[in-house]
C-alpha cells in the first residue's frame, strides 16, 4: 500500500492527465455518432488482430504436445501391427501371429539436438537406456528413416545419422526387390547414394526405395525416398541419387525399433564368418 501511495505521489500528474484525457475522449465520442462508430470499427479491428496472433501462439504452443501424441500414437499402431509379432514355429521358422511374442518393439522419442551441416552428423534424443534403447537400433519418423543409434546413457541416446559419412544401409527398389548398399556422399542433406544394382534394371525417376529388411536394424518396408536421377558407372552398375524423404532440418518426434531377433541373428551370422 505505501508503495501504492509512492507511485501516485510521484506520477500524480501523468495520472492526472490520463484521467482528464480518456473522460474527454468520452464525451468527444458520446456526443459524436460518427466518430463514435469509426472508433468502434477501429477498436474491432484491433482486437481482432490480438485475438488471432494470441490464438497463433497458442496453437504454436500446443503443437509440440499434438506431434508427441501422433508419434506417441503411430509407435502404439506399430506395435499393434501383424508385422510387428512373430512366433518361433517348430518346423517353418517365424510365422506372423497378433496374439505371440513381439518381433519389433516401437518406442517413441524426443530429438533435442541435431546437426546437418557437417560430415559426420549425429542426433541426441531425450530417451536412453531406462526406457529400453540400445545402440544398433532404428530411427525412424513419420516420413522416413532417420538413422542408427550409436550409444546410450540411462536418459540419452545419440544417433548416427544417415546424413553422415559413416552411415550404410541395405536398400531396395520397391517395384523389382533389387537392392544395394545406401550410403550418404556428404553433399546434399536431401539426397543419399545407392549402388550396385545392376544395369539390366529397369529403372525410372520417381521409383521408391525402401529398406530391404537385411542386416537385422531396419525392419523391411520402410520407405528411405525417392530416386531423383542415376547413370551407369563401370558400365555395369547403377549409381542412383535417392531423394530422401525426411526433412533432416526439422525433425522433432521419432521412433527407435528394438528387433528381438538382432541379437541372435548376429550370434548365428557371426559363427559363420569365423
Amino acid at each position: 500500500m505505501r508503495n501504492l501511495l509512492r507511485f501516485i505521489a510521484q506520477h500524480h500528474f501523468l495520472i492526472l492527465f490520463l484521467i482528464i484525457e480518456s473522460f474527454s475522449l468520452f464525451l468527444f465520442f458520446s456526443a459524436n455518432p460518427y466518430q463514435r462508430v469509426h472508433f468502434y470499427i477501429a477498436s474491432h479491428k484491433i482486437s481482432g488482430r490480438i485475438s488471432t496472433r494470441i490464438e497463433n501462439i497458442k496453437d504454436y504452443l500446443s503443437l509440440y504436445k499434438e506431434n508427441q501424441k501422433l508419434s506417441e500414437e503411430n509407435s502404439r499402431l506399430y506395435n499393434q501391427a501383424g508385422s510387428a509379432l512373430s512366433v518361433m514355429a517348430s518346423d517353418t521358422g517365424y510365422i506372423q501371429d497378433s496374439l505371440t511374442h513381439m518381433k519389433f518393439r516401437f518406442l517413441t522419442a524426443r530429438v533435442i539436438n541435431n546437426t546437418v551441416n557437417k560430415q559426420f552428423n549425429y542426433l541426441t534424443l531425450d530417451r536412453g537406456g531406462n526406457t529400453g534403447i540400445g545402440p544398433e537400433m532404428a530411427v525412424i519418423s513419420g516420413d522416413g528413416i532417420v538413422g542408427i543409434v550409436k550409444s546410450v546413457s540411462p536418459n540419452y541416446a545419440a544417433v548416427l545419422s544417415v546424413l553422415n559419412r559413416d552411415f550404410m544401409i541395405s536398400a531396395k527398389i520397391k517395384k523389382n526387390g533389387y537392392f544395394g548398399p545406401l550410403s550418404w556422399n556428404g553433399n546434399s542433406t536431401e539426397r543419399a547414394t545407392l549402388v550396385d544394382i545392376p544395369h539390366h534394371v529397369q529403372v525410372s525417376t520417381g521409383d521408391t526405395i525402401i529398406t530391404s529388411g537385411y542386416g537385422g536394424v531396419f525392419p523391411e518396408g520402410f520407405i528411405i525416398g525417392t530416386i531423383d536421377r542415376f547413370r551407369l558407372k563401370g558400365g555395369n552398375y547403377y549409381e542412383i541419387t535417392v531423394k530422401l524423404s525426411t526433412d533432416f532440418r526439422k525433425l522433432n518426434n521419432v521412433q527407435v525399433i528394438h528387433n528381438y531377433a538382432k541379437t541372435e541373428i548376429d550370434s548365428i551370422e557371426n559363427s559363420v564368418n569365423q
